[in-house]
């Protein structure tokens, strides 16, 4: 074989063993504290999330999974330290994905429809990297149960309820979100990113996602109306003053929507007295609905 077609074909073979290393990462989870790089194919890129972990000595291969979702800090590590006693408690595994700023320049909002009018495979979706990992999870480390909890706060609450909307196959047995800046409505009506209007989710996908199991939980002393990360464009105004009229403003929506396409309503509103804008305040009350049976 001539030197440069060899070259050539060391050259494919590396490339083929790179992508298929890329595409089994090693996500063993030991009991204890942890962390590994999982890496996740979006808008025409590999892009790498780390995810940080948690599994108690006596969580065996029947475990509940529950993924925690960061804010716009970014802070995997510190969610997962204000978590890891509820992990202990239930005997969970704790996943919690870090979505860096150098690899994603948003993570909680992704645009399920290409300027050009063509659909973004559901596959690539940022919301799809939970799957992912999930399987990525599940494989290594012989897990059985076929769903995982998720829950996010703030960014992260925006995070899981846009996984809610756009991703009906999603696997969650409980979704949860928390504190969220701003939403997208379930509303036709409005156009994406404050509604659904261009983002191709049909009725019966709506009516999908309205049936599920998902609890919207609020601070109600999240109320500030200058809070500095709090998005004010003239579209999340219109959502409401302060997070919290904007979590029952989306709530609401959602009710009337199932109401008006007469499909069953499974959503539940829950209110965290006392608690403003912190995920460290929240985490106690959101930590009753994930990791159990």
């Amino acid at each position: 074989m001539r030197p440069g077609l060899a070259r050539a074909f060391l050259a494919i073979a590396l490339a083929q063993s790179a992508a298929g290393h890329a595409m089994q990462p090693d996500a063993r989870v030991a009991p204890g504290s942890g962390s590994f790089i999982y890496p996740f194919f979006n808008a025409g890129t590999s892009r790498d999330i780390k995810v940080w972990y948690h599994r108690p000595a006596g969580a065996g291969s029947d475990a509940p999974v529950v993924f925690v979702i960061h804010g716009a800090g970014r802070t995997g590590e510190n969610y997962r330290k204000y978590w890891i006693p509820f992990a202990e408690e239930r005997h969970y595994l704790l996943l919690v994905p870090e979505f860096s700023r150098a690899q994603f320049s948003e993570y909680s909002l992704d645009h399920p429809v290409k300027p050009d009018g063509t659909r973004v495979p559901r596959g690539q979706l940022i919301y799809s990297s939970i799957e992912g990992i999930f399987d990525a999870v599940r494989g290594a480390n012989a897990l059985s149960l076929p769903t995982y909890d998720i829950y996010g706060h703030s960014g992260g609450g925006q995070f899981v309820h846009r996984l809610v909307l756009l991703l009906p196959e999603a696997r969650y047995r409980v979704a949860v979100a928390a504190n969220a800046g701003w939403y997208t409505m379930p509303d036709a009506g409005v156009t994406y990113p404050y509604g659904l209007a261009g983002a191709d989710v049909p009725p019966a996908q709506l009516a999908r996602a309205l049936a599920r199991n998902v609890v919207v939980i609020l601070g109600d002393q999240d109320i500030d109306p200058k809070h500095p990360q709090l998005r004010n464009t003239p579209e999340a105004v219109a959502q409401g003053v302060h997070r919290y009229a904007r979590g029952h403003a989306f709530f609401e929506q959602a009710a009337r929507a199932a109401k008006q396409m007469n499909t069953p309503f499974a959503w539940r509103l829950q209110s965290a007295p006392g608690v403003a804008h912190s995920n460290a305040r929240m985490a106690p009350h959101a930590a009753v609905f994930v990791g159990g049976p």
